[in-house]
Formats: C-alpha cells, sequence, structure tokens
C-alpha cells in the first residue's frame, strides 16, 4: 500500500513539472518570436522555475485579458505566493489605495505613465511590462552595503516607476532616507554580532540563545526595515522592523550582562 502511494505521489509531481515544461514550450514558441527582450528578462527572472509558469500570473484563457489579469493584486498571492511582502504594501498608504479600488481599476491599462492612482506589485515590479521582477530591487546584504557591479542600473529601475507620479526631487529623498534607515538597521545588526562573540567566549551554550535572537534580526526584523522602506509601510518600518531590532538587540545585551554579573558576584 505505501509503495502504491509512493509511486502516485512520484507520478503526479512527474505530471506536474511535465505540464509546466509543456506550458513554457506552449507559451514561448510563440512570445519568443513576438517579444524577444520580454522572454530574456523572464528567463533571468526569479520567476524561471518549474514551480511557476505563465499560466500562474495570466492564467489559461486567451481572452484578451491576460495581461489585465497579471497586474491585478492577487495574482501575486494566489497561487500561496509573496503574502510577506503583500501584507507590507497593503499597510501603506499605495496600498490602501490600491484596495479600496480595486473594483473600479482598469487594469488594461500598461502599468507605466502613471495608468493608476495607486501601483499594485506589477506597477513597479513588472513597470512597463519587464518580467524580469528583480531589476530594481537592490540585495539586502545584511551586515554591510555591498552592491552588486549593476546597481547603478537597479537604482535607475527602482525609482523610475515612482517618478511617473512624483517628482525626481521628492523620489530622491525619499530613497536616500530609505537607504540610511537600513543602514540603521545593519549598525544595530553587526553591534549584536560583535555582542554574541563576546557572549561565545565567556558561555558557548548562551551563546546559543543569543545566536537565535541575531538570526531573527537578520532574517525577519532587518527585512521589515527594508519591506518598510521599498513600500513606504511605516507599520513594517517603525513597529514591525526597527523596534524589533531595537528589542532584540537588548535582549542579546541582557544575555552578556548577565554573564558579566555572575563573574563579578561575590
Amino acid at each position: 500500500m505505501k509503495l502504491s502511494i509512493t509511486m502516485a505521489t512520484f507520478w503526479l509531481l512527474f505530471a506536474f513539472n511535465a505540464a509546466a515544461v509543456d506550458d513554457w514550450s506552449d507559451c514561448l514558441s510563440c512570445h519568443r518570436e513576438r517579444d524577444t527582450s520580454l522572454v530574456a528578462a523572464w528567463e533571468q527572472d526569479r520567476h524561471n522555475t518549474p514551480e511557476i509558469t505563465c499560466r500562474s500570473c495570466h492564467g489559461s484563457d486567451h481572452d484578451g485579458r491576460m495581461a489585465a489579469r497579471s497586474r491585478r493584486q492577487e495574482a501575486c498571492t494566489d497561487a500561496g505566493c509573496h503574502h510577506r511582502e503583500n501584507g507590507s504594501h497593503a499597510l501603506s498608504k499605495h496600498g490602501v489605495i490600491a484596495t479600496l479600488e480595486a473594483q473600479k481599476s482598469d487594469f488594461s491599462q500598461p502599468a507605466r505613465d502613471g495608468n493608476y492612482r495607486a501601483p499594485t506589485c506589477a506597477y513597479c515590479h513588472l513597470h512597463g511590462g519587464n518580467h524580469d521582477t528583480g531589476a530594481g530591487v537592490l540585495p539586502l546584504a545584511p551586515v554591510d552595503d555591498r552592491q552588486p557591479p549593476d546597481k547603478e542600473a537597479r537604482l535607475e529601475a527602482r525609482a523610475a516607476p515612482c517618478r511617473e507620479c512624483h517628482s525626481p526631487r521628492f523620489v530622491a529623498t525619499w530613497f536616500a532616507t530609505g537607504d540610511r534607515m537600513t543602514e540603521i538597521g545593519r549598525m544595530k545588526l553587526r553591534e549584536a554580532t560583535a555582542v554574541v562573540a563576546a557572549i561565545d567566549e565567556r558561555d558557548s551554550e548562551a551563546a546559543k540563545a543569543a545566536r537565535a535572537i541575531l538570526r531573527q534580526m537578520r532574517e525577519s526584523h532587518l527585512r521589515n526595515v527594508r519591506l518598510g522602506v521599498g513600500h513606504q509601510s511605516p507599520d513594517e518600518q517603525w513597529w514591525h522592523g526597527h523596534p524589533a531590532l531595537d528589542g532584540d538587540l537588548l535582549r542579546i545585551k541582557s544575555i552578556l550582562s548577565d554573564l558579566r554579573r555572575q563573574t563579578t558576584a561575590p
């Protein structure tokens, strides 16, 4: 019985992946000729995986509304993806407006030229139909500000959607402030890393607890700051982000303080 279940599971997975390949080949055979740059951008994008197909975002009906479907916010969440990022966007002013006006928005309009009163995921991350969703995203280097060689191109891609609705000066100030906010988060992480090293010199068991907090700082709370900066979401910046980092740092420092008191106690 167990063998039968295992074999059935295997064939289902095989069929799923085969269907995904068929989906890609069906779409690419046509669209590679119609728009070479679009396909090339998609091929280098993180969405180019066996689990995600063109139909995941566009649907399967060639009814003239496939592009419009992909511009809706739910195109990025209905497949079980990006819920954390979507939650961050939903808390921003852009997200509130986009949610309230979703039913009356004309998603047949291209994702460019300020065609929408507030952007959905697609307007910024698939701006102008570019299928490289990470083109305008700088990698989050947790400890320092190391950036890729194409940093300038990414900075331009990051700002371009914003300048279609906001003044260049406003956009430049916005991102400069956000980059400083992210760097302050890195400073807290660097300080916490140094404290954890000091704890490890005194007590390896206590260091395990400190490293768990440090991991949460790096993988969750610093990421919240970055989401808050990118989506201009105050709750992410000032509740789930920096205050959470402050709490983590204080908890790590308290572990070191307790160890010092123990060694100096009479």
